[in-house]
């Protein structure tokens, strides 16, 4: 196992292929430090590519960045993804910076690198070979999403979500964002309606009546909004399953713009953590830092 120089502020993985697996490569060595009660801190350097997150202090990234962010904890800003002249001020915000780069540019800073390779049974980082292990970081895309145009707050369509007392999961509804959330009838016309699962039917549908929504939603749906029903008989609805509402890919079709896939789950960055903790203790990565 090749030995890394002394400490340093940060480290790169660089590939001489594209698609090779550097990102998952960096997301799990970012966790396994987290999970080590180290602060990495991500810069992005790769190709964008198409699909782009929105920063919660203003700004977007490419999705690979902000999928680093996720590994390391961090929610993701343009900074992330700004260029060798931050390396500095990114080395002042944790104990080492994680850098994904294009092998041109990745090899000639003088820093140590982790070659990633791609092998018939799985990755090869600098040598030593690992097999690999599949993560939703990147889901395939579907065709039929490729005409839609992508979800914003601006251009989405009106969206309303009947807030029932006795809401089934509020995770079937973690994909809808800028909805505005019913306990009556709502004023003027929306496009996109849904009336969700419920624990308690009985309960619930003398609740819709008792509101008015009942009536309501037949109302918007014949005057043409496009009202979504995961288990209630509502005239003019179209009856969907829960996974219509909790699949990004299905979501999108229903509502006609194309949303992004969401950021992997704690889980999925924990089960890479492991994957990558044989080759990371080989490797003394944890003696890198103090």
């Amino acid at each position: 196992m090749p030995e890394f120089a002394p400490v340093s502020e940060a480290i790169v993985v660089t590939s001489p292929a594209p698609g090779a697996g550097k990102t998952h490569v960096a997301c799990a060595l970012a966790r396994w430090w987290v999970q080590r009660g180290y602060q990495p801190v991500p810069l992005h350097l790769s190709a964008r590519g198409r699909d782009e997150v929105a920063c919660p202090g203003g700004g977007r990234v490419s999705r690979p960045a902000a999928l680093l962010a996720g590994a390391c904890r961090l929610e993701p800003e343009p900074l992330f993804e700004s260029g060798w002249e931050q390396l500095g001020e990114l080395a002042r915000r944790g104990d080492i910076v994680i850098v994904e780069a294009p092998w041109e540019d990745g090899r000639d800073k003088g820093l140590p690198l982790i070659e990633v390779e791609r092998t018939a049974s799985g990755l090869s980082l600098n040598g030593c070979e690992l097999p690999w292990m599949e993560a939703a970081l990147t889901p395939e895309p579907w065709p039929e999403l490729e005409g839609l145009p992508e979800w914003t707050l601006a251009t989405g369509p009106r969206t309303g979500v009947i807030s029932l007392p006795h809401l089934r999961d509020f995770s079937d509804l973690a994909l809808i964002r800028g909805a505005e959330w019913l306990t009556a009838a709502g004023t003027g016309q929306f496009d996109f309606l849904v009336a969700p699962a419920t624990s308690n039917p009985a309960a619930d549908a003398a609740w819709m009546e008792e509101t008015g929504l009942q009536p309501w939603l037949e109302e918007q749906a014949a005057r043409g909004a496009l009202v979504v029903s995961c288990e209630w008989n509502i005239r003019g609805a179209r009856r969907i399953e829960r996974l219509d509402l909790t699949d990004y890919r299905r979501l999108s079709l229903l509502m006609g713009r194309r949303l992004a896939a969401p950021l992997p789950s704690e889980e999925i960055y924990d089960a890479l953590a492991e994957w990558i903790s044989a080759w990371a203790e080989r490797a003394s990565l944890a003696a890198r830092l103090p």
